[in-house]
C-alpha cells in the first residue's frame, strides 16, 4: 500500500509539473487573456491533462461506462505529455544556444499571446506531436508475427509449435474486438498449444469479465491448451477473480505450477514477482527450484515468468530449455523510455542465451494506457521447437 502511495505521489507530481511546463508554451495558441474564452480553455485544459488519473478513480468506483470516455481521452493524453516535454525541451535547448550563439530571430521569441514566433514554435510543437501519435497509434494497431525455430537434444517425441502472447492489456479501452483479431492470428497457425506470459488483463478484471472475451477465448483452437501466469498487472487489479475467469473459459493458470504435455513438453509457470516473497501478505513467490523439484529433467522444459530478472536462477537450474517473458514493452512502449528498461533488465526485448538455457522477451502484443506505440512493433511470437 505504501508503494502504490509513493507511485501516486511521483505520477501527480510529474502530470502537474508537465501540464505545467506544456501550458506555458502552448500560450500563443490559447485565447487572449482575461477572457471568458481564456478561463474557459483553462479549465479543460485542466480536465484533460487530468483525465486518466479520474478515469482510474471512477473505473475502481464501479462507473465503468462514466470512466470510458476519460479513460480514452487520458490514454492519449498520456503519450502527449511525454512528446510536448522532449519537443518543447528540444526547441527550448535551441532557443538557449540561439541566444548565446547566432542570435536568429526565428529562435528569438517568448510564448506569449501576440508573439507571432511563438505561436509559430507552438504550433509547430502541437503538428509534431499529433504526427507522433498518429504513427504511434497505426505502429500499435497493426501487430506482426515474429517467428522463432530451436533445436532440441531433449526427449521429445515429435517436433511442436506453439504460440507465445504476452501484455495483451484487455480492460476498458482494449477489449472484445481486439481479443477476436488475435484469436484469428492464433487459430490461423494451428499451434499445439498457446502460452500466455502475464498481463492478459490490464488491471482491474471486471470489464473482461462482463464482456464477451470468454467466449472468444473459447474459440482458440489448439491441441493441448493454452497456459497461462500472472503478471502484475492482474495483481493491480484482482488476481483471483483474473485467474478464475480464465479457468472458466478453458485456461489453464500456473502460478508456480508444472503442466506436463504427452509429446515430452514441461511448461512451468512462475508467480509473478508481485506476489512477493514466501510468507507474506500475498500468495508468495516460491524458489524456482522448488517449483522445478519433482518434474521430468528429459523433457523440453518451457519456463514462463512474466517479469524478465534474475535470469540466472533458470540459467542455473539445470533444467529449463527456454524461459518467456514480456512486461517491458521492448522499452516500455513509447521511445525513448527504453533507456529506462534496457537499464533494469538484463533483456528487455528479443533473444539471449545464457548456460543451456535460452531466452526471449517480447515487446507484447497490447498496450498500456495509451494505444500508442513508438518503440518496438507488438508482436506475437510463433515458436518451432524440433530434433
Amino acid at each position: 500500500m505504501k508503494s502504490m502511495f509513493t507511485v501516486l505521489i511521483m505520477f501527480l507530481t510529474l502530470i502537474i509539473g508537465s501540464s505545467v511546463y506544456i501550458y506555458f508554451r502552448l500560450r500563443p495558441l490559447l485565447p487572449e487573456p482575461g477572457t471568458w474564452l481564456s478561463l474557459v480553455a483553462k479549465c479543460v485544459y485542466v480536465i484533460v491533462f487530468f483525465s486518466y488519473l479520474v478515469g482510474m478513480m471512477l473505473q475502481r468506483g464501479g462507473y465503468y461506462a462514466l470512466s470510458t470516455p476519460f479513460l480514452h481521452v487520458g490514454a492519449w493524453v498520456l503519450a502527449a505529455i511525454l512528446y510536448f516535454v522532449l519537443t518543447f525541451v528540444l526547441i527550448d535547448i535551441l532557443r538557449g544556444i540561439n541566444a548565446l550563439t547566432l542570435k536568429a530571430e526565428i529562435l528569438t521569441f517568448r510564448y506569449r499571446y501576440g508573439d507571432s514566433g511563438g505561436h509559430l514554435w507552438s504550433l509547430v510543437g502541437c503538428i509534431v506531436v499529433a504526427v507522433v501519435l498518429i504513427c504511434g497509434y497505426f505502429n500499435a494497431k497493426f501487430p506482426t508475427t515474429t517467428h522463432l525455430a530451436y533445436k532440441t537434444d531433449k526427449e521429445i517425441s515429435r517436433d511442436f509449435k506453439y504460440v507465445l502472447i504476452s501484455d495483451v492489456h484487455l480492460g476498458m479501452i482494449n477489449c472484445d474486438h481486439f481479443m477476436e483479431v488475435l484469436k484469428d492470428r492464433i487459430n490461423a497457425e494451428n499451434p499445439d498449444f498457446v502460452v500466455i506470459a502475464g498481463d492478459f488483463f490490464d488491471g482491474d478484471p471486471e470489464p473482461v469479465v462482463n464482456s464477451n472475451v470468454g467466449n472468444i477465448l473459447r474459440k482458440i483452437k489448439t491441441g493441448y491448451g493454452i497456459f497461462a501466469v500472472n503478471g502484475n498487472h492482474e495483481w493491480i487489479g484482482n488476481a483471483n477473480v483474473a485467474d478464475e475467469f480464465l479457468k472458466k473459459h478453458g485456461v489453464t493458470v500456473l502460478r508456480d505450477s508444472t503442466a506436463r504435455l504427452p509429446f515430452g513438453v514441461t511448461i512451468v509457470g512462475r508467480e509473478d514477482f508481485s506476489a512477493g516473497p514466501p510468507g507474506g501478505k500475498r500468495s508468495g513467490r516460491k524458489p524456482l527450484a522448488d517449483v522445478v523439484a519433482n518434474i521430468n529433467s528429459n523433457d523440453y522444459t518451457i519456463l514462463l515468468d512474466h517479469q524478465p530478472k534474475n535470469l540466472d536462477e533458470a540459467a542455473n537450474s539445470g533444467v529449463i530449455d527456454i524461459e518467456l517473458s514480456g512486461h517491458t514493452h521492448a522499452g516500455a512502449q513509447l521511445w525513448p523510455l527504453f533507456i529506462l528498461s534496457s537499464s533494469m533488465y538484463e533483456n528487455d526485448y528479443g533473444k539471449l542465451r545464457k548456460l543451456n538455457t535460452d531466452f526471449y522477451t517480447t515487446s507484447g502484443y497490447g498496450t498500456w494506457g495509451p494505444p500508442i506505440r513508438t518503440s518496438a512493433r507488438p508482436e506475437m511470437v510463433v515458436v518451432e521447437v524440433s530434433k
